[in-house]
């Protein structure tokens, strides 16, 4: 049992720490002076045996890649949000700025129950969602966190949004869920070599500030995928590939026009043709089957899988002629 002298020294630590200035506790936080504390890594036997045992199956040929998002994953991934408000903001107060994210995106007045409090609202509907909702949780929640960073009165630390990204992808993966967390956006991935080899570099790529549109506009795709609309996803990644063509100098109103340029420019060759001329009747062919089925619902028969493959062609050809134009301005600016 503590002596009545060691009582009181950690309540007047607890005093002190609540009553210091702000300036003093921002010093205290800032990890020159606290060091972060690091938790240990390492699995448990239970899941030690459940990755030996779905790598064994995966060397059989199974697989375990699923697009849900299931309730242990959802409380993996919150867990996490602990780790955070040790180190800064409260869970309940980080919940209440996604939470905010999202009704005023979507004009909604609470997302679970009303009645709750705010925080409450969150915590519920990142466990009760459906599975198409949850990446919107997790970019809202991504999002808080930035936002926080931001703050003037926060101590120059940009650790705590990467962290939590890299720790929350690590638990998609050991628990073989088809989704990633890629610049702070939830994108699935269908095909997880194509995705690292091609998806990715894209959003890095189009960071450059000359391709702004181009980057809202492959994103949008992505975001429409992550919807389940792929025809909306098609028509935005051919719109990206126009945006890109015409960052590039090409001329044309139409992707047929700007092709023909980009040839005429040296921008693509021969055997870029038919991939291209893909993405063009997919384009077309999805505009065809709204105008029969009704543009106000968004209709189309387009799935997914469609989408993913335009998705990644241009995604291929944004990585390809981005790196080409960065090297070109690069020898006219040494």
């Amino acid at each position: 049992m503590a002596s009545h002298r060691e009582v009181y020294q950690y309540r007047m630590r607890l005093y002190s720490r609540r009553t210091a200035p702000r300036d003093l506790l921002a010093r205290a936080r800032d990890k020159t002076e606290l060091p972060r504390r690091d938790y240990p890594r390492a699995m448990l036997h239970s899941m030690r045996r459940r990755m030996r045992e779905m790598a064994e199956g995966e060397a059989r040929g199974e697989s375990y890649w699923s697009e849900r998002f299931a309730g242990s994953v959802r409380v993996r991934i919150m867990r996490k949000v602990d780790a955070i408000e040790e180190r800064g903001p409260t869970r309940a107060a980080l919940f209440v700025e996604a939470r905010r994210e999202i009704l005023d995106e979507a004009g909604m007045d609470f997302l679970a129950t009303p009645g709750l409090r705010p925080f409450e609202d969150f915590a519920v509907f990142w466990r009760d969602c459906d599975d198409e909702l949850f990446p919107t949780v997790i970019e809202a929640f991504i999002k808080a966190v930035r936002n926080w960073e931001q703050k003037p009165d926060w101590p120059p630390r940009r650790e705590l949004a990467p962290d939590f990204i890299a720790v929350a992808n690590e638990i998609l993966a050991q628990e073989r869920v088809a989704w990633k967390i890629v610049n702070d956006q939830m994108v699935e991935m269908k095909s997880q070599e194509l995705h690292e080899a091609v998806v990715e570099p894209a959003l890095r790529l189009l960071h450059d500030a000359r391709f702004s549109a181009v980057d809202a506009t492959y994103r949008k795709a992505l975001d429409e995928l992550s919807r389940g609309d792929g025809g909306d996803a098609i028509t935005d990644a051919g719109a990206a590939l126009q945006e890109l063509l015409s960052a590039l100098g090409c001329q044309g109103n139409q992707l047929g026009d700007l092709i023909r340029s980009a040839k005429g420019k040296g921008l693509l060759a021969a055997h870029d043709t038919p991939p291209l001329v893909a993405v063009e009747k997919a384009i077309h062919w999805v505009a065809a089957d709204r105008s029969q089925m009704g543009e106000s619902h968004h209709a189309s028969d387009a799935t997914r899988d469609d989408a993913w493959l335009i998705v990644h062609v241009v995604g291929s050809f944004i990585v390809r002629l981005a790196v080409e134009e960065s090297r070109h301005t690069d020898r006219l600016n040494p």
